[in-house]
């Protein structure tokens, strides 16, 4: 059996994310330039490569774009079977999370944030059903 389940790095491009996933604020990057959201986070733009990367705070909705279950317990305390989801924010990028829903997602249901501690005072995004912003 593997150890328990590590918490996220704080890595320069994400501490953004983490900080205001302690917040209960899904944060995401956008370009200054061009105005694109995008993940995952990155000092430039994939769009037009310009350095002048924003942060903004997201509204947190979109849809579901796939899922998938896993059975396998790769870490103490995981909870199994559990769902792993990929969702398109409405904003534009997608984000892949844990799942909170009862049942299985359904490819393009509306979907909402929401955060759970991961311990240490680590904070994560996870969706389940929700209504468009």
């Amino acid at each position: 059996m593997t150890s328990a389940r590590p918490l996220p790095l704080r890595y320069p491009e994400d501490v953004e994310h983490l900080d205001g996933a302690a917040r209960g604020e899904l944060r995401i990057p956008v370009c200054g330039s061009c105005g694109h959201a995008f993940w995952p986070p990155s000092p430039v733009c994939p769009r037009d490569f310009r350095r002048d990367v924003e942060w903004t705070t997201d509204a947190g909705t979109g849809r579901v774009h796939s899922w998938v279950r896993f059975h396998k317990r790769y870490f103490d305390g995981d909870d199994v079977p559990y769902v792993v989801v990929q969702v398109r924010l409405d904003s534009g990028p997608n984000l892949t999370t844990t799942w909170t829903g009862d049942g299985d997602p359904v490819p393009g249901e509306p979907v909402a944030v929401s955060f759970r501690e991961a311990g240490d005072g680590a904070w994560l995004p996870e969706f389940g059903p929700g209504e468009r912003a």
